[in-house]
């Protein structure tokens, strides 16, 4: 008890003593005194550090450095630091100043992350904190993610996932002083115990079943050596690549790209009923649905609309048709969760969301950093959150499907 009214005696001392001071001068103004006081601190912690050191050491004082911080206010604090012949002495004081840099660092990556462009975020910076923070410098704040993003690449992943789920969707980038648009490829995997994860993240000029065959090839590096179903668009040859990967997985092709395709190719007076009838081809959902009454239903669509369309007809009667189909041999309950790859669609409308923002990326790496970002943003708030209790009606490996 002692003690602690001792020591609020000393605080009200010091608090008194610091009023004084800033009343009785006219020279600086409170910002520019409490930068003195800092300065003045530091000076006292370096004077304590070499009262403290080995006289044998042979340390002292080495004047001070200069160094900027933006701090959350309207201004940024040029500070006076003073440092030792050795460099080993660290002020405590700068530690409290570091803290405050680190927030203002990590509000311009927020702002980054959640879509603002570096110009915008620049901006943003001056008319906060009255110094403006360089597009590099927001750039390279963003880079800092590169370490985390290659340190995840080469994590193990599970041996087993129930089903993943691949896409890709195009993205500006410069290669040899040129812009075009290339694939950003996403692979994300339903885990055994029924959460989702991040599985691959690369670019490539092109989209090829070539090159996703590449790309199983990592994740089988990684560890994984089983998948029970792999969902994917109906890019030529790609079924054929999964299955040499992952033998005796299935393959689902998405539904809705097949249906957006023959749309396309519709008049516009018949698009509507065409679009009827294709959907209640695919519309498979009941307990009482069966691959024989998907196949009728088929069947008869391609009948009706094969004179007024006989490639749409051909193309359904193709042997990659059964692709299409393949979710009718799983559980009702998880149907509607692999007949499609929408649910990797909506974590591609959040990644457009963020890059268009950015117009173009001048290197790869800038963009899988940012690609990065918002994908484990998502997983965070989504797929590591809500695991996804449907898929407890997935039939067991052992089990014929």
């Amino acid at each position: 008890m002692h003690k602690i009214t001792r020591e609020k005696r000393c605080e009200d001392m010091l608090f008194a003593g610091m009023k004084n001071l800033l009343q009785s001068q006219d020279i600086f103004g409170m910002e520019e005194f409490s930068v003195k006081i800092l300065e003045i601190l530091m000076l006292l912690e370096r004077e304590e550090y070499l009262k403290g050191i080995d006289v044998t050491a042979g340390d002292k004082g080495n004047g001070t450095y200069e160094r900027s911080f933006k701090a959350l206010n309207r201004n940024s604090l040029l500070i006076n630091i003073p440092r030792t012949r050795s460099g080993q002495f660290k002020p405590l004081t700068i530690e409290l100043l570091n803290k405050q840099q680190t927030q203002v660092n990590e509000l311009a990556l927020l702002l980054y992350r959640k879509g603002l462009s570096s110009r915008d975020v620049s901006e943003i910076m001056k008319d906060f904190f009255g110094e403006q923070m360089s597009h590099d410098t927001v750039n390279n704040l963003a880079e800092s993610f590169s370490g985390i993003r290659k340190q995840w690449e080469s994590r193990q992943l599970d041996a087993y996932y129930k089903v993943i789920f691949c896409d890709a969707l195009y993205v500006s980038l410069k290669r040899n002083n040129s812009y075009s648009k290339e694939a950003v490829h996403v692979i994300y995997g339903v885990k055994d115990d029924n959460t989702r994860e991040l599985l691959l993240l690369e670019v490539n000029p092109t989209e090829s079943h070539n090159v996703w065959g590449d790309y199983f090839t990592k994740l089988k590096q990684r560890g994984i050596n089983e998948v029970d179903l792999i969902v994917a668009d109906g890019l030529p040859g790609l079924s054929d690549t999964a299955r040499q990967h992952f033998i005796g997985s299935d393959f689902q092709r998405c539904v809705v790209h097949k249906q957006r395709n023959i749309l396309n190719k519709i008049r516009p007076k018949e698009k509507a009923e065409v679009a009827n009838d294709i959907k209640a081809v695919f519309n498979n959902f009941e307990n009482t649905s069966t691959m024989a009454e998907a196949e009728k239903k088929l069947e008869d669509f391609c009948n009706k609309w094969k004179d007024a369309y006989p490639n749409i007809a051909r193309s359904l009667q193709s042997e990659e048709i059964k692709d299409y189909f393949t979710y009718v041999n799983y559980p009702t309950e998880v149907r509607r969760m692999i007949y499609t790859t929408n649910s990797i669609e909506n974590l591609n409308r959040q990644i457009r969301r963020v890059t268009k923002t950015k117009v173009t990326f001048d290197k790869a790496d800038n963009l899988l950093d940012i690609v990065f970002m918002v994908i484990k943003d998502f997983e965070a708030n989504n797929w590591q959150k809500f695991s996804v209790h449907t898929f407890n009606h997935w039939p067991k490996k052992t089990q014929s499907i």
